[in-house]
């Protein structure tokens, strides 16, 4: 069922002498809905939902809904760029839903209770970290970053280098291939979602687990 779960997008946009992250992604609880979320320094700006009538539960249905995805997505950074105050979806957008199911299929099944990629990971056995970064390799939050730089000090100075592993996709808003690298073995893994870097540091390794192959497993 994770082969369900459509694919976000994550871009940095300037908005005069302001740089704006803008991240589009699928969640379907408490309700089904695309949400696009604009932030500044890492606060949050605006935020922008669209409803679905229904979580998704085919292959059909995931591509369908990641093309809705990328529209949402790439309209709010055009009217971002053409430098309006304020972020409004047209209507066309907002309307869209799933096509309808033929009246005799059963109803949908409640999807797996899986949420996004950081908290999929933090589920892995053993004691550990999960770090999380933009596309670009940025944390969140100066505390965060200054953190991780105490912990892991080379790794922080080569991490650039590190993240640029994974190439560039070409498409709308700036992501990037979804893959995982070994750091330091059984102990800290980068990951790749596609739209955004996570960085694992496991502390108190469960050795009867193969990491890299359960991380490559809850990317897909």
């Amino acid at each position: 069922m994770a082969d369900l779960i459509p694919t976000g997008r994550t871009s940095l946009v300037k908005h005069g002498t302001t740089e704006l992250q803008i991240q589009t992604e699928y969640a379907w609880r408490p309700a089904p809905r695309i949400t696009t979320t604009v932030q500044r320094s890492g606060q949050v700006v605006q935020k922008i939902e669209h409803n679905l009538e229904r979580p998704v539960a085919s292959i059909e249905e995931k591509d369908q809904v990641e093309a809705s995805i990328r529209k949402q997505h790439a309209e709010v950074i055009d009217i971002i760029q053409r430098g309006s105050q304020r972020i409004t979806i047209p209507p066309e957008i907002l309307r869209e839903k799933l096509k309808p199911r033929p009246s005799d299929e059963k109803p949908y099944p409640e999807p797996p209770r899986l949420g996004p990629v950081m908290e999929r990971l933090s589920k892995l056995p053993g004691q550990h970290r999960v770090f999380r970064l933009d596309n670009e390799g940025n944390f969140p939050d100066a505390a965060v970053s200054k953190e991780f730089r105490k912990m892991f000090k080379s790794v922080f100075k080569n991490l650039h280098e590190l993240i640029s592993v994974f190439t560039e996709v070409a498409g709308i808003g700036f992501t990037r291939e979804s893959g995982v690298i070994e750091i330091e073995r059984d102990a800290l893994y980068l990951i790749s979602s596609g739209t955004e870097f996570y960085i694992l540091c496991v502390q108190r390794p469960d050795y009867s687990v193969e990491y890299e192959k359960e991380i490559r497993a809850l990317l897909k």
